[in-house]
């Protein structure tokens, strides 16, 4: 029997050596562009790397660098040139000295963080093999439970001594301090500076260490300036109930820093008197109102009420006072009255009245700032 001949093409292995793979014609176009795709991809990459080569390689015989290293090095000193000539390297010099300030070693001494003990790394009981403790629960408690209120910490009643906290018990007040706060303020000094050279003035003010100390020992809460024109004097509440007075240049206490402690809670207003010098009024969150007196060297109470927050002088002379509380009630108090209560009472708003500012000329008016984005004026 003899086999049946068969027109057409016969496929072949394409594993014999002697005879080229012969491929279909079914979709030649994919399979040349596949074809194409896998001989350019390596042809491409080892293109790149023999020019790579040939770059390290060729050298003008400056040290051994290639052409584009001279080149990078050159840009690279063209702009650090220009930049010397904006003196941009030198602004961000004095930049970094403003962002990341160094603490001032001036004024009270900072306190250093106690070093915490280390202790030993804990280990499952169950993983060394160890049998737990039994513990037993405690007996119920028998009775009603009985709530105390807190009552927070207050000093006794009365006028308080000024001594120094960072100073020797028993020290007296330097006399200049008395000397300072007695100055003359009738005759105020006036300083006649025109837009463009109040902005000069204020474009060559710079911090420095000799213009920085601590003055408290906790965070700042209030502060106040002297209305003294010979130098700088000013006052500083913190959350701790202190009170710190530094004059700028000062040879006593701690670089020109006294330390008290007239409240045992956050110092939230202070505020000199024009009209006394000498009279330093100072309200914090622990219900008291003091008068700091350099003359009698005593802290005088002027106001006792609880949820105090705020105050400022409702008369010319400085004697009459507009207290605020937490409760959004405005208490008008007269230090010439004996005692420490309030003469009238007002309600403005269940709301906390976070700050209270009497008109400078008309005494009249003040405005109240809210515990809300609002602020309302009110007519005495």
């Amino acid at each position: 029997m003899t086999p049946p001949v068969l027109d057409g093409r016969v496929r072949r292995s394409a594993r014999r050596k002697a005879m080229p793979p012969i491929r279909f014609n079914d979709s030649p176009e994919s399979v040349n562009t596949h074809s194409k795709k896998r001989k350019t991809t390596p042809d491409i990459k080892s293109q790149r790397n023999r020019e790579d080569i040939k770059e390290d390689c060729t050298s003008d015989g400056d040290g051994g660098l290639s052409a584009y290293e001279l080149e990078r090095l050159e840009n690279i000193r063209q702009n650090q040139a220009f930049l010397s000539s904006m003196n941009i390297i030198q602004a961000m010099e004095e930049l970094k000295q403003f962002t990341s300030p160094k603490p001032s070693q001036r004024g009270l001494m900072r306190s250093h963080a106690a070093v915490k003990e280390v202790l030993p790394a804990r280990k499952s009981l169950r993983l060394l093999n160890i049998k737990a403790e039994t513990l037993t629960l405690p007996p119920e408690p028998s009775g009603k439970l009985t709530y105390t209120p807190y009552l927070s910490l207050k000093h006794p009643a009365g006028p308080q001594p000024m001594n120094p906290v960072n100073m020797e018990q028993g020290s007296k007040l330097p006399s200049q301090l008395l000397e300072l706060c007695s100055e003359d303020l009738t005759t105020e000094r006036k300083m006649d500076l025109k837009l463009k050279e109040y902005c000069s003035a204020l474009k060559i003010m710079r911090i420095t260490e000799e213009t920085v100390a601590k003055v408290v020992k906790e965070r700042v809460f209030s502060a106040a300036f002297h209305p003294c024109t010979s130098s700088l004097l000013m006052a500083t509440g913190d959350m701790g109930g202190h009170l710190g007075l530094w004059k700028l240049g000062g040879d006593w206490g701690d670089d020109g820093v006294l330390l008290f402690r007239p409240h045992t809670r956050p110092v939230s207003c202070l505020a000199f008197s024009r009209a006394q010098p000498t009279h330093l009024l100072s309200l914090s969150y622990d219900g008291s109102l003091r008068c700091m007196d350099v003359e009698k060297a005593v802290f005088d109470e002027v106001f006792i009420e609880d949820d105090l927050r705020t105050f400022d002088f409702l008369s010319h002379d400085c004697s009459t006072l507009l207290v605020g509380n937490r409760n959004g009630e405005v208490a008008i108090v007269d230090r010439r009255t004996p005692g420490n209560s309030h003469e009238s009472l007002h309600s403005l708003d269940p709301k906390t009245l976070r700050c209270v500012s009497v008109h400078p000329l008309q005494k009249q008016y003040f405005a109240v700032a809210e515990n809300s984005p609002s602020v309302s004026h009110a007519a005495r």
